[in-house]
């Protein structure tokens, strides 16, 4: 590596559903900014007893993805306020940036990015703003399609606010089957369900409840699933297509090697490839995201993109989206973490 190598915290680990998978980006990206020529502190904001710490082991232990999300135990971590009481102590770390490798929960819906903003602390990944804005999926959806992208017909509920009755009577005006069922604010697939008969409605719906207050129910478009990311300022990078060996890319498939085949660049139409693109950096702007962040679609059969959601801090483990793209272009995993910490430094 060459320039001035620098003292960073990494954020890893965190009290959302991907918690595991946090762990495993941030043993990837410790290694990789170490292999920079950095000094690297870790520490895992779920748990403030354990201080940053350079002893690798003390967060990551032997942590592995498991076939299934976590179910996080509210006795094991801290409360959100003793997360935060962590966070406001940054600057006694003495570091010159944070990279936030969480996923999720505190660590992706602007808490982290606010206090960090609050404090000066340069730190990688999209603001405060943008970082709620892409979290909240029906708020993404509104801003994106105002920019002029496609996002599937769906509509939006909270728990608070539903009644008896009302969900399938809504669903059959408004969205039909197939349909999906997800919470409004949660990543890699958890709580999502597929609903093909609307007798299995109201399970797919209390299943979404029990990681979100609040859900989206959106059209299912039929066609083939891919990814765009986007760096700013960086490379264009290609588009990648997502092919479950079997049912849904649902998060066994994401994190269990060997049950999904990942095609980079995407076997499409140059022209289908150049709209996806185009869609991503719309949204990116609209959404007022920087330095990274990927975007997910479903390609129905005319070549038509709906995006489904943004992902601020995509994974970084050895099996995640973007590093593959970005090795199309030349730009390996260690160039790539590069890459987020010269932008969150140049904020």
């Amino acid at each position: 590596m060459t320039g001035r190598t620098h003292t960073i915290l990494l954020l890893a680990g965190g009290d959302s559903a991907e918690r595991d998978v946090s762990l495993a980006s941030g043993r990837g990206i410790a290694r990789a900014l170490r292999e920079n020529g950095h000094r690297v502190l870790v520490v895992d904001p779920a748990r403030p007893d354990v201080a940053p710490t350079e002893y690798d082991d003390a967060v990551f232990g032997d942590a592995k993805i498991g076939a299934e999300p976590p179910r996080i135990d509210p006795d094991v971590f801290r409360a959100r306020a003793e997360f935060v009481k962590l966070l406001a102590r940054v600057q006694s770390f003495k570091v010159d940036v944070v990279f936030n490798g969480l996923h999720g929960g505190a660590g992706e819906d602007g808490t982290v990015q606010a206090v960090m903003e609050y404090l000066g602390v340069p730190f990688t990944g999209s603001g405060s703003a943008g970082s709620a804005f892409a979290m909240d999926k029906q708020r993404a959806k509104i801003l994106a399609a105002e920019a002029g992208v496609l996002v599937p017909q769906g509509l939006y509920f909270q728990r608070s606010a539903l009644h008896a009755g009302t969900l399938e009577q809504q669903v059959r005006e408004s969205v039909g089957l197939p349909a999906v069922v997800k919470p409004n604010a949660q990543g890699s697939s958890v709580g999502l369900t597929i609903v093909k008969d609307f007798k299995d409605l109201d399970d797919a719906a209390q299943l979404a409840f029990e990681s979100d207050s609040s859900i989206l129910v959106e059209h299912y478009i039929e066609g083939r699933e891919i990814t765009q990311a986007i760096l700013e300022d960086g490379p264009d990078l290609p588009v990648l297509e997502i092919r479950p060996k079997s049912g849904l890319y649902d998060y066994f498939h994401k994190y269990q090697a060997g049950n999904t085949e990942y095609l980079v660049p995407a076997p499409i139409d140059d022209n289908v490839a150049r709209d996806v693109l185009e869609s991503a950096k719309r949204a990116f702007a609209a959404l007022k995201l920087s330095t990274y962040t990927r975007f997910d679609y479903r390609l129905d059969p005319k070549g038509r993109a709906y995006l489904l959601e943004a992902n601020t801090l995509p994974g970084m483990t050895a099996m995640s989206l973007v590093p593959k793209a970005a090795a199309v272009v030349g730009m390996s995993y260690n160039d790539l973490c590069e890459f987020i910490v010269k932008k969150a430094l140049e904020k």
